[in-house]
């Protein structure tokens, strides 16, 4: 695609750098390559997500059934948002009024999908833990292989001595799947341990804290019961109920609900995770001030997309391989200029020794591109905010008494809430915590003790046999899980070492 373009810039850094004038020329030229890149991309997944939102995942029958809990706020927006890209050309042109007013209006509705990705987030995790106390109940009729317990204690030992450098996240692994074991003193002793650690800058030590009270009450998150609260409703109904007092048939109903509704949530965070990407793709669309036809003379199979569209918007496409073929070649095409990018990325780098030259040539309108383009790449990455690496800029560690008031108010929290508790909501949620802090140092000497006393404390055979099982599978699926990361990983390894 643009191999020779890149051997000429290759070519010509070592010669511009000799002049500072030639190397800022060269630098923004650079830039502007990227930006256009970019927005090649960006143009191609607006059409292909439109492409998959529209006339695949809403097409999904359990998507069409999630929608009942979806506010008139996001049906709006899903409206609004697909007049947009069947329309992306006329739009382009019309006035720059109209344009911006558009673009202000994706921004809106960027910031709503955020939050209402958040608040999905907040239900999913307090939808978790009702699905959880409610399939504890559940173990007390579990049947299954029996399993020889030395065996098996020797099998976790195994599993969480096998790598080193993954011994810790092993152990969280075991630690969420067993019965929470620990008085309130001891765990509070145990996250304690865990939080006390050195901490680069404030900021850092104040985002650990925050996930450990939104993961342990996720009612915290802004808009809970505001946005969709249908289904904060069905949270709260869910949560009111006596599950001790269950048979094993009304447990077995009451699971079902809860899986249901998770699986209601995980639907409905695909659906705004999908309008999000495609309004993000708008975007960079919107914020180019050129028309489109530049980015199709350098990209044809643009046109060829567009068409494809018109004909899904004319109900010209009857069949789903048509749309799978073509949803396929357009990801091909996207890949190729993802890796063009990447190799202009890489020549950037190359720059990077050159520091002292690149602060004497960087001036306002070098800086200017660069933000352009640092918005631009936020968007691709869909992410909501540009973040910058703290420990660049050198901070000092946060003070140590900052560190214990600050964990005292967590626990404190943590208190407070708990109090107003079931004993079964307390421990799943003291469970997961243990799954988010650190691994105190000193826990790793006594982990297969805590496995044993949580397994035989106050548990039944079918329940401890259960917990066995579960832990069993959970051991398998890291191994089959990380054995896949390890094969794309060595996959991307081999890319780069190809360019």
């Amino acid at each position: 695609m643009l191999q020779d373009e890149i051997k000429e810039f290759r070519e010509t850094l070592h010669e511009a750098l000799k002049d500072p004038e030639k190397f800022s020329q060269f630098l923004k030229e650079i830039i502007e390559r990227q930006k256009e890149m970019i927005e090649i991309i960006g143009l191609l997944e607006a059409y292909n997500e439109a492409t998959y939102l529209n006339y695949v995942l809403l097409k999904k029958r359990d998507v069409v059934k999630a929608l009942i809990y979806v506010d008139g706020k996001v049906k709006s927006i899903l409206d609004v948002v697909n007049n947009v890209i069947n329309g992306l050309f006329e739009y382009k042109k019309a006035e720059d009024k109209i344009k911006k007013n558009i673009e202000n209006t994706l921004r809106d509705y960027k910031e709503y999908l955020e939050d209402a990705n958040e608040v999905l987030h907040g239900y999913y995790i307090e939808s978790k833990y009702v699905n959880e106390v409610i399939s504890d109940k559940l173990r007390d009729s579990f049947s299954a292989e029996v399993i020889d317990e030395e065996f098996f204690y020797e099998s976790v030992f195994n599993f969480v001595n096998e790598v080193e450098e993954e011994k810790e996240e092993r152990i969280k692994e075991i630690l969420t799947s067993l019965p929470f074991a620990m008085s309130r003193k001891r765990f509070y002793d145990y996250l304690q341990k865990a939080l006390k650690r050195e901490y680069a800058n404030y900021e850092i030590f104040l985002a650990s804290l925050i996930n450990i009270e939104e993961n342990f009450y996720g009612k915290l998150v802004d808009g809970y019961g505001e946005i969709f609260p249908s289904i904060a409703q069905k949270i709260e109904r869910l949560q009111a109920l006596d599950v001790k007092s269950f048979s094993e048939e009304e447990a077995g109903v009451y699971f079902d609900e809860s899986s249901d509704l998770l699986k209601v949530i995980h639907l409905l965070k695909e659906l705004i995770f999908s309008l999000l990407r495609l309004i993000n793709r708008l975007l960079i669309v919107f914020s180019r001030e050129e028309d489109i036809e530049k980015l199709i003379k350098k990209e044809p199979f643009i046109n060829k997309y567009v068409e494809f569209y018109g004909k899904l918007l004319n109900n010209d496409v009857k069949n789903s391989r048509e749309i799978e073929k073509n949803v396929k070649k357009c990801d091909s095409v996207i890949s190729n200029w993802y890796f063009e990018l990447y190799r202009y990325n890489s020549l950037l780098s190359e720059m990077e020794s050159e520091e002292s030259k690149l602060i004497e040539v960087v001036d306002e309108s070098i800086i200017e591109r660069v933000e352009i383009l640092a918005e631009y790449e936020n968007l691709l990455n869909d992410a909501s905010e540009i973040v910058i690496e703290a420990d660049r800029f050198g901070e000092d560690p946060v003070d140590d008494l900052v560190i214990k008031t600050e964990i005292k108010n967590v626990i404190d929290f943590i208190e407070n809430l708990s109090k107003k508790m079931t004993n079964e909501y307390r421990k799943v949620r003291l469970k997961r915590l243990m799954g988010i802090v650190p691994l105190p140092v000193e826990f790793e000497k006594e982990f297969l003790y805590y496995v044993r006393n949580a397994l035989e404390l106050n548990n039944s055979y079918n329940r401890k046999l259960s917990y066995m099982h579960t832990i069993k599978k959970k051991m398998d699926l890291y191994r089959e899980l990380k054995k896949q990361k390890d094969f794309y990983e060595g996959l991307m390894k081999n890319s780069k070492d190809v360019i």
